[in-house]
């Protein structure tokens, strides 16, 4: 596991030499554009909206160029949440890398709320928070206006969202679906100590 999954954050070195200062730069040129290229970890600490998942995919797309052997890649996060199919899409994606043998391993480093925790719960490698991280898990919000057949037909949708959220919670965590249908009717604010105990989380860091 990389330095960045044990410590949430890139070593630092007294060094003063100018290769040194050359490699410190560029590393945290990396970290700047959320890419630790060394460690394999891509950092997600924004909202979740849309772009944001062809940006994630690009820096993986750019870590298995560089290291074609790669097995397992890291997504450290800290994130308020954001557009279910966004994530949705994310999930899709790192559900195919690991029908090609690469493992994501997801860290919450903050916080992981809503859509955030749908994602950190679906992680395919070892999933992860650190003690006082906290994770927030509630039922989809739909802000449909305008004809009634166009609030309807939202709403019908946004069902159809919640069900495929719901499912994979099931999935990744030892509750079934109506388990989570029923306890994300309102905000549930989740420790790490009890997010581990559902199955959202593997280990406590």
């Amino acid at each position: 596991m990389s330095d960045l999954y044990n410590e949430g954050r890139v070593n630092t070195t007294t060094s003063t030499n100018t290769n040194d200062r050359s490699k410190w730069f560029q590393e945290f040129r990396e970290l700047d554009y959320g890419i630790d290229i060394k460690d394999n970890v891509v950092i997600v600490q924004d909202e979740i909206v849309h772009g944001l998942t062809f940006d994630i995919i690009a820096k993986v797309r750019l870590l298995r160029k560089i290291t074609p052997e790669l097995n397992s890649i890291t997504f450290l996060l800290n994130s308020p949440g954001g557009d279910v199919v966004e994530t949705l899409g994310l999930i899709d994606y790192i559900r195919g890398l690991d029908s090609e043998g690469v493992k994501t391993n997801i860290v919450c480093r903050g916080s992981a709320m809503s859509a955030a925790a749908l994602l950190l719960t679906a992680g395919t490698g070892v999933r992860a928070a650190s003690k006082h991280s906290k994770i927030m898990v509630h039922q989809l919000s739909s802000y449909a206006v305008g004809k009634l057949s166009d609030i309807k037909s939202n709403a019908k949708f946004a069902e159809s969202l919640e069900n495929d959220c719901n499912k994979i919670m099931a999935e990744c965590t030892n509750k079934d679906k109506e388990w989570w249908a029923d306890n994300q009717q309102n905000d549930y604010f989740l420790s790490a100590e009890e997010a581990k105990e559902l199955g959202i989380i593997d280990k406590i860091i």
